[in-house]
């Protein structure tokens, strides 16, 4: 494509040589003949690289070498040169995105199966997986690079895709990756600390996320969550709310039974109420479900549908999943690695028959300090043994990590032990279950690796309970 072509499109001024283009990247690492880099960063040596490596052209928010192409937000200009790159597709599709601290990829995941089952075909942006086209595809974002995610909007526009679901993270709203869509429904979840090391405080992360309302048309909103206003006000369209709680919403959950593993409710709203059975635990499953059933319904699909699609979900892996053993224990796999998400298993595990509950968790490394003591304080509340261990380190030092955990309980009534190496705290987890005691593996989820120094160590924990189990 002509460089004057692709920039005219995307809304950006060019008055230099006209050069063709074959790739597009913001990477200077990915780099190659024919390429138009768009550079985020101050540093020359960026660009130094690209055109030595064959960048035809530079856009960047200065002029940092001879012609280059001056914006005022290259992250916004990197999302719509790809948009004009690949045809604009996107405009092709129904896309929905859901956003929120916990609970995306289950409600992604159900508004995903909904559709399907209602006869449409639909692709997946996701934590865990990419659905597209029919195939499942490792995901390496949650919210993909722009670039990505514009190849694979002309990939379903060709395989004939209605609608496409994305989780909006908070990285992926800053960085622009989503800028210049459109959506048709756009879900607000709930709001809880997590990822402060990058956005630096509530305000800012708050504010990543409401990104996501000035561009759909219709904002489904959690009114339980303590931020519904300002995802309210944010919204440029029509708002619909839903509520485990207050009769003030426009959808609101009544008479919920929880029951092990599985869960049912009414849903209720003007004219309508209907029966839901789920085969997923926990109030916020109800909460989550509920969001995938209101962005249905405002799609033109039935509630039967929803109820029947809903009724065959078993969840999503590294959520609350049970491991299956021959043993007279539960081993449950939860990603929960928030203080809120880890409070509502342990909340949702404390409705179960049981005989004990047993926590092995850890927290992640070069990430928000803070939180791990308020972890550590929850385990110990909700647990009757805990046992503390690593979780992606990453460059912290993994008992610096579990001496700010530790640290903050001291003088609790519930056992706690360390296990430095999280195969053996899973170890000692096993050998001292007993019967009827429930094993809580939380903070790994999807995750089949440790992050240690830089270096990805496998660590599926499903193999580690074959393995241990014998």
């Amino acid at each position: 494509m002509l460089i004057s072509k692709l920039l005219f499109q995307s809304g950006i001024e060019y008055k230099n040589e006209d050069k063709d283009i074959k790739y597009i990247t913001d990477d200077s690492r990915k780099v190659r003949e024919d390429t138009l880099f768009v550079c985020h960063e101050k540093g020359e040596e960026y660009v130094r690289q690209a055109l030595e490596k064959g960048a035809v052209a530079v856009v960047a928010k200065k002029n940092v070498c001879e012609n280059a192409i001056i914006v005022e937000d290259t992250r916004k200009a990197y999302s719509l040169l790809c948009a004009a790159f690949f045809g604009f597709c996107h405009k092709k599709l129904r896309l929905i995105g859901v956003t929120g601290t916990n609970g995306k990829t289950t409600v992604t995941t159900m508004i995903y199966n909904i559709l399907t089952m209602a006869g449409h075909k639909c692709a997946l942006f996701g934590t865990v997986c990419n659905k597209l086209c029919g195939e499942n595809s490792e995901s390496y974002l949650t919210t993909p690079d722009s670039f990505y995610m514009h190849k694979k909007f002309r990939d379903m526009t060709e395989c004939n895709t209605e609608y496409c679901i994305i989780e909006a993270s908070s990285q992926g709203l800053i960085q622009q990756r989503l800028y210049g869509l459109d959506f048709e429904v756009g879900v607000f979840l709930n709001l809880t600390e997590d990822h402060l090391d990058y956005h630096g405080d509530m305000e800012n992360y708050k504010n990543a996320k409401k990104l996501l309302f000035s561009s759909s048309r219709l904002s489904v909103i959690n009114y339980d969550d303590k931020y519904r206003d300002d995802f309210a006000e944010a919204s440029i369209g029509e708002v619909k709310t839903y509520s485990l709680r207050s009769d003030e919403a426009d959808f609101t959950a009544k008479a919920i039974n929880f029951s092990e593993g599985t869960t049912d409710y009414a849903i209720v709203s003007d004219g309508l109420i209907h029966r839901i059975k789920l085969k997923i635990p926990g109030a916020y499953n109800v909460s989550n479900s509920m969001a995938a059933i209101i962005t249905a319904l405002s799609l033109g699909i039935s509630l039967e549908s929803c109820s029947a699609a809903l009724k065959n979900f078993y969840g999503v892996r590294g959520r609350f999943e049970i491991v299956p053993t021959d043993r007279d224990f539960k081993i449950i796999i939860d990603y929960a690695h928030t203080p809120d998400s880890l409070r509502q298993v342990l909340l949702t595990l404390g409705n179960f028959p049981k005989n004990r509950i047993i926590t092995v968790f850890g927290c992640g490394g070069d990430r928000e300090r803070e939180k791990r003591g308020e972890m550590g304080k929850i385990a110990a509340d909700y647990s009757d043994m805990v046992v503390v261990t690593s979780d992606n380190p990453r460059n912290e030092e993994p008992m610096d990590i579990i001496r700010d955990i530790v640290g903050a309980v001291k003088g609790t009534k519930t056992p706690m032990f360390i296990h430095l190496e999280r195969r053996k705290a899973i170890e000692f987890a096993l050998k001292n279950a007993k019967e009827n005691d429930i094993i809580l593996l939380a903070g790994k989820g999807h995750e089949t690796s440790q992050t240690v120094k830089g270096e990805e160590i496998p660590m599926d924990e499903r193999k580690i309970i074959k393995e241990l189990l014998g």
